[in-house]
């Protein structure tokens, strides 16, 4: 199998400027006022990383009005839009997107958790029986076999007899791969080592020929080649800056990416999104997306949006630039769809993987009481107080956003009950400051929670993978990852914005709560084809009914 599909004829193809892959392609002319077809010839769905439902609004004054403004005043946006699970990471969000189920279905409860069997801490998407297409060999190991649901775009390929076509993109593999699922022609991400795009054998032999001209064209190093500082209109955003509201920045690329051995620079930069919608643009034109009579997908992850709030902030000037830069790009692919397809023949949604937390300064200056809870700190107190309870020995195996393995094997040894063991450490746990309480896997098994916060943990707890008692933390409270993520183990996450555009959608705002669960069902109503069999969302009537 090869990615070459249907090579689409440009009469003059690409021109690269600083910033910016511009495309001229000779189309007919599209007429916007035309009916709907049946079916949208193309579905784009645009998920972008860690974004608070409320940074639309925060930044309207400063964003253009073919971006997020032609997005919200043209179409269908929702202003309660939420997760249905606590703990939320971004391979949990995208798995959730696109199978439409929650990671007590679909398994993929995290971007990484402890595996029993192997004693080991599992990537949502390894795969040692993948290898590297394009690009270095550990970053191809990668499939979506740790799905346990398929997703829309499997269930749009069977419904048309592979005829439809789904490909997905994001500089972040996860991404890429829990989004495309597990029929998807291709997904691609980024190659930190070389700066290129790249795959895997679970879905191509070789990369095609318009992949390797994109890559050999080397534009992350065109786009690291400059200093990054606030464009125009940046200054505008008081209610986006933290506590460095009056400090500007100046970050010079050059310098930092002469300093490093690879191409992670670019990922913490607005270039990252950049670069990922000029491949996303080149995969359209080169593979015909749209143009052979059945319904294609497309899935864009950008990535840098969470790299940059991890690094630089919440609230950041950096952040705020990168969505001025975002909304840009936003425009220029809309301006791509309109002009090449005709908004009634494209549907466009826009949503997020997770959502973030306030950061710190915030909740200080409106005396919430905070911190920081440490998970090194509890499991080695938790260990010394089931040593003292059982005995010397490892009782704990690992920790992992909020969750507590105990070692099975040596509770069975020692005819332990587990669910002693379970409750006594929760109860322990309980006690710490800033955990505001803690859910053992035995009452989660027991139980059917239907609303609140063990209703939230429960959909986020799978028995294969989740640990033995679930924590979740008073307001206020983060916990800091390994990788330096803010995880809240309480309900910011859980709130994202969603924004459907083009065919058959009427501008409106939907105020009513929906479920990121709903997205997936209700497409599949309007495609009239079979819902992914383990979704458990509902179809939003409204929208095109």
């Amino acid at each position: 199998m090869s990615f070459s599909g249907l090579s689409f004829s440009l009469k003059r193809f690409v021109s690269v400027l600083p910033g910016f892959l511009f495309f001229s392609v000779t189309v007919q002319s599209v007429d916007d006022q035309r009916m709907a077809s049946d079916s949208p010839v193309l579905i784009v769905g645009i998920v972008i990383e860690k974004m608070r439902y409320d940074y639309i609004n925060r930044m309207w004054d400063g964003f253009g009005e073919n971006g997020f403004r032609r997005l919200v005043n043209e179409g269908t946006s929702f202003s309660n839009a939420r997760y249905d699970y606590l703990v939320n990471q971004s391979s949990s969000g995208y798995a959730t997107i696109f199978s439409g189920s929650n990671p007590s279905v679909h398994g993929i409860i995290a971007d990484r958790w402890y595996e029993r069997l192997q004693d080991m801490i599992r990537s949502s998407v390894h795969d040692d029986h993948a290898v590297a297409v394009g690009g270095s060999f550990m970053n191809g190991r990668r499939s979506p076999a740790m799905m346990l649901a398929g997703t829309i775009g499997d269930e749009l390929r069977m419904a048309n007899d592979f005829r439809s076509r789904i490909y997905s993109v994001s500089m972040r593999d996860a991404s890429a791969i829990l989004s495309g699922g597990f029929s998807a022609n291709a997904a691609c991400w980024f190659d930190d080592l070389n700066g290129e795009w790249m795959s895997s054998t679970y879905y191509i032999d070789s990369l095609s020929a318009w992949i390797r001209n994109f890559n050999s064209m080397n534009l992350p190093d065109t786009y690291l080649d400059r200093i990054w500082e606030p464009g125009n209109g940046s200054s505008t955003f008081s209610g986006m800056a933290d506590s460095n509201r009056d400090q500007l920045f100046r970050h010079d690329l050059r310098r930092a990416k002469r300093r490093m051995n690879d191409y992670s620079l670019l990922r913490v930069t607005p270039w990252g999104n950049t670069f990922t919608r000029d491949f996303a643009l080149s995969l359209i034109v080169n593979e015909g997306l749209g143009k052979r009579g059945y319904t294609d997908m497309l899935i864009i992850g950008f990535s840098s949006t969470a790299d940059i709030g991890t690094r630089y902030g919440t609230f950041s000037r950096e952040l705020q630039d990168t969505y001025l830069h975002l909304d840009r790009e936003i425009a220029h692919l809309l301006d791509f769809l309109d002009q090449n397809y005709g908004k009634s023949q494209i549907l466009v949604f826009l949503t997020s993987d997770q959502g973030v937390a306030y950061p710190p300064s915030y909740n200080q200056y409106a005396r919430i009481a905070g911190g920081t809870f440490s998970p090194g700190l509890a499991t080695s107190l938790l260990r010394s107080y089931l040593n003292v309870t059982y005995g010397q020995a490892d009782w704990v195996s690992s920790y992992n956003a909020g969750m507590v393995y105990l070692n099975h094997n040596l509770i069975e040894d020692n005819n332990i009950p587990l669910s002693e063991i379970q409750n006594r450490s929760a109860g322990f746990l309980r006690q710490f400051t800033g955990v505001a309480g803690a859910l053992t896997g035995n009452v989660l098994l027991g139980n059917h929670f239907t609303g609140g916060i063990n209703s939230a943990i429960q959909s986020g707890y799978h028995p294969k993978r989740s640990g033995d008692i679930m924590l979740y933390l008073q307001q206020g409270w983060h916990e800091r990852s390994l990788s330096g993520d803010q995880i809240s183990l309480v309900s910011y996450d859980r709130h994202v914005p969603l924004v459907f555009y083009g065919w058959n959608v009427k501008p409106s705002k939907i105020l009513r709560e929906v479920s990121i669960t709903d997205i997936v069902p209700t497409i599949s109503l309007a495609l009239d084809i079979p819902v992914p069999p383990f979704a458990t969302g509902k179809p939003i009537m409204e929208l095109f009914w």
